[in-house]
């Protein structure tokens, strides 16, 4: 992406939220509370009446998943022809400071058929929540990944709650756009530094074929493994108003080990208590090896 295009992606995601609005005071544990909620009946709906029926009823009409690439989630699953057999359950989850814009995260697993016990594949999903102009909660972003069989299962759910109001404000949306850009700079010379040099303390990363860590120092370990350097393009981004809790998502290139991967990537920003804009969780998932 050139500097002009990106430039005008940014200027994109100024426009989404402008923070100098101020949400009103709103209790953000009971917020998070209930989109934590809402991923359970969204899981238990899928059970009931099956995957594709339940994400066409909780999916906003521009939602995004990838198949493989970002495509609009309820016209695909509208048009799907099969439906999977999947269960899953939060274990984190976080919300603005505005408590419109959330997002879980946890395991999943998916079966060859609804009376069949044992899985056949294992991973993690995001899912990010937006309230729409009815002040109801749709998924505006729903992405997982595979991974080996973890040996513990995850019965807790842990949450980040914002816990200060933002500071300068006025300067949220610049900040974040400057932070973003630096990012994707580094990221071309060194992924691990760019990330980790950007991190929130409890960062979550989600790679192909590896469970996720938790954490700079985890996070650390497992990207110098890689030593690669990416390249992102940004196709779609939302933001929480004010400018606290912002999504990216795109297409990536690594060049690792003389090999070069493809695929998509999800970037969830937020600005922490002391104004420092901060990479919550990187999500990875290169593109299906085609077949000669």
């Amino acid at each position: 992406m050139n500097l002009s295009m990106r430039s005008k992606f940014f200027s994109f995601i100024a426009l989404l939220a402008v923070a100098a609005v101020h949400a009103e005071d709103v209790d953000l544990e009971k917020a998070v509370g209930s989109v934590i909620a809402l991923e359970k009946a969204y899981a238990k709906l899928a059970a009931d009446k099956g995957f594709r029926e339940a994400s066409i009823s909780v999916f906003a009409d521009d939602a995004v998943i990838f198949a493989p690439s970002a495509v609009n989630g309820k016209k695909f699953w509208r048009e799907a022809k099969k439906d999977p057999v999947i269960s899953w359950r939060p274990s984190f989850a976080s919300i603005s400071r505005s408590g419109e814009v959330g997002y879980t995260t946890g395991p999943w697993e998916s079966r060859k058929a609804g009376d069949v016990q044992k899985p056949d594949a294992f991973g993690h999903f995001v899912t990010i929540w937006q309230k729409n102009r009815d002040n109801v909660w749709k998924v505006a972003l729903d992405v997982g990944l595979d991974h080996p069989q973890p040996q513990g299962v995850e019965t807790e759910i842990s949450t980040y709650v914002p816990n200060a109001a933002i500071r300068h404000s006025e300067s949220a949306s610049a900040d974040l756009e400057k932070a973003q850009r630096n990012f994707a700079e580094s990221l071309k010379e060194d992924e691990t530094d760019a990330i980790t040099d950007n991190a929130s303390d409890d960062i979550r990363i989600y790679r192909d074929g590896q469970l996720p860590v938790v954490g700079k120092r985890a996070a650390k370990k497992l990207l110098s493994e890689q030593d690669a350097k990416t390249t992102r393009t940004p196709r779609g981004a939302g933001a929480s108003d004010p400018t606290d809790l912002v999504y990216e998502y795109g297409e990536f290139t690594s060049e690792r080990d003389d090999a070069t991967q493809h695929g998509i990537y999800v970037c969830i920003w937020r600005l922490e208590s002391d104004g420092a804009c901060k990479i919550a969780l990187d999500l990875q998932k290169s593109a299906p090896t085609e077949k000669p």
